[in-house]
């Protein structure tokens, strides 16, 4: 990626690196270029832990958060080592020089850093404590010297600091600008990411891609249950989805969370509520009932590093299976899978002309990097807008109202409550073609294939999977969701190096596009399933398709390295 540059801040809970980090990342983007900011926090709500907030600056698309860090900004003497050897040779530590112990009495600190990397002192805490009276500033003279250092013009992070804090918060900003303007001398700590351009573009995390996307597609109802890293989504919707007729609902449980949905679209409202990984689980019988009584509904599944209760504020794709596979009995359902916050937006608006269409759960596969990340996408599309409406009977077909009418493609009309003649009976026990209940075998059988052949009908062309790379490759690497822009830059990487890589990004995992992955791996000598999870989850579905591969799996509730991806081509190729 030309002119590529990666900005750390790291400190303890409480430090305000999170918040640094956001206005980095908008600072940066007003400023001209691209950018993808990537946090990393701790789970516990006890004010203590390491926290990291990664910004990657470029003056193109930024596909991935970075390998290696230009610049570390460490807020404390523990920062320092915990990241120095992700610092990349002829880097830069900002670090503080004159820390406070825990009794207030300042003291002195000089990393020992290896050569080849250089060090700017700037009394971070004292600066904050001794001047300003306060130590919850220091994370602004962090953001004051580095402006200082980058050349990112002052009055752009101070328009954002001002708009978030107040006026009083610019002094902070200006000592840590000024320590280092009359400290520190040379251009040689001037670094930049390409000349500023004014892109017309937006600072969106996934979660409110999704937001909006739902918003776009017309959902009304919105119910859910608080939970990392999906909660944002509520939030969201809780401020905007009134504003459009809409409704938020916060449940006093998952289960709740998607039953009250359920009641919602059998209703004729468009709904959709949103988790995590825990939650996932506890909505498996809602989701079965969904399918069985034949009700529209969105699910997004915000993944995180698991089982149980995991590592919340991590990142993770462990939630394959149970999104597919996770029900008693033959309960289909739709699987997508967003790799970027553009196409959270996107996708998600499949995802609700998918349920209406179908009248089946449709299920999207997003993850804790994907999205909590914020990063410049262009401004939406709508041109080309088009919402599915569900399948409604007209006045004959209310007479004798069969709403499981047996069809050629599985679908049958939906009436919605109210609808004189529409009464049928909806519930999650087998039933004949008019809702009655029934216990006979042909009739099961009939009715299950009905519902699995609605399936057939969500392979609409915008959820086809996504190739790149070389047009002759004899490698090819598979993957889902967010491990996608890693994998573009690697495989960009091994083509500029002469080992001809493409790869393939299937959108919609079920039901999959057999027959275009089939076309992909034919000419291949060698292929490699990529994705976050210890097990190789999509690599042991695509097998049982008929597509043997190798699989490459990380398991550490982190993102891909561009680099881990580029040496396992490298291996790969031989």
């Amino acid at each position: 990626m030309p002119n590529s540059l990666v900005i750390r801040i790291s400190g303890t809970a409480g430090e305000g690196v999170l918040a640094a980090g956001d206005m980095l990342n908008l600072a940066m983007k007003r400023a001209g270029h691209h950018t993808m900011l990537f946090q990393s926090y701790g789970a516990e709500v006890r004010g203590d832990g390491p926290s990291m907030a990664q910004v990657r600056v470029s003056d193109s698309h930024v596909l991935s958060h970075g390998d290696e860090v230009d610049i570390l900004i460490a807020l404390n003497q523990d920062a320092v080592s915990l990241n120095l050897s992700e610092i990349r040779n002829g880097g830069l530590v900002i670090y503080d020089g004159q820390p406070l112990d825990t009794f207030g009495s300042q003291k002195t600190f000089t990393p020992s850093l290896p050569e080849g990397i250089q060090g700017i002192s700037v009394p971070l805490a004292s600066i904050s404590y001794q001047k300003l009276n306060s130590l919850v500033s220091k994370n602004l003279v962090a953001l004051g010297a580095f402006s200082a250092v980058s050349g990112l013009p002052f009055e752009i992070i101070a328009d954002i600091v001002k708009a978030r804090f107040g006026e009083k918060s610019l002094s902070a900003l200006k000592m840590g600008l000024d320590h280092v303007s009359e400290n520190i001398k040379g251009e040689g700590f001037k670094v930049g990411a390409g000349s500023p351009r004014p892109y017309e573009t937006l600072i969106l995390s996934g979660n409110q891609a999704v937001s909006l996307g739902a918003i776009a597609a017309g959902v009304k109802v919105f119910a859910g249950y608080p939970i990392t890293p999906a909660t944002d989504i509520m939030e969201f919707l809780a401020a905007e989805l009134p504003k459009v007729g809409g409704r938020v609902i916060q449940t006093e449980d998952e289960i709740s969370a998607v039953c009250t949905i359920l009641g919602a679209s059998f209703a004729g409202s468009k709904a959709m509520t949103a988790t995590s990984g825990p939650g996932l689980s506890l909505m498996v019988e809602g989701i079965g009932l969904a399918s069985m009584a034949e009700v529209p509904a969105v699910i997004v599944d915000v993944q995180r590093a698991g089982p149980s209760t995991g590592m919340p504020t991590k990142t993770e794709q462990s939630d394959l299976n149970i999104a597919i596979f996770g029900s008693h009995g033959d309960s289909p359902r739709v699987v997508l899978a967003p790799s970027t916050v553009e196409e959270c937006f996107y996708l998600t608006i499949d995802a609700f002309n998918i349920a209406e269409a179908c009248q089946t759960p449709v299920l999207i596969l997003s993850d804790q990097f994907l999205g909590q990340r914020r990063e410049t996408v262009s401004p939406f599309d709508m041109s080309g807008l088009k919402l599915a409406q569900r399948l409604k009977p007209d006045t004959e077909e209310l007479k004798g109202y069969k709403r499981y009418r047996l069809t050629d493609n599985g679908l049958s009309p939906l009436a919605e409550p109210g609808m004189d003649g529409g009464e049928h009976a909806a519930t999650g026990l087998e039933h004949k073609e008019d809702g009655s209940p029934s216990y006979d075998p042909d009739n099961h059988r009939a009715m299950t294939a009905k519902r699995w052949r609605k399936l057939e009908l969500a392979k609409l062309d915008s959820v086809k999977p996504v190739r790149f790379g070389a047009a002759d490759a004899l490698i090819g690497i598979i993957g889902w969701g967010s491990t996608e822009g890693a994998v573009r830059e690697a495989v960009s990487k091994a083509n500029e190096e002469g080992l001809k890589v493409a790869a393939l990004y299937p959108k919609l995992l079920n039901p999959l596009h057999t027959d275009i992955i089939e076309d992909f791996v034919r000419p291949l000598k060698k292929i490699v399933v990529v994705e976050s999870n210890y097990s190789g989850q999509f690599a042991a579905m695509l097998k049982a398709n008929g597509i043997d591969a190798e699989q490459f799996t990380l398991c550490e509730g982190r993102p891909f390295k561009v680099s881990e991806i580029l040496k396992k081509i490298e291996e790969v190729h031989g």
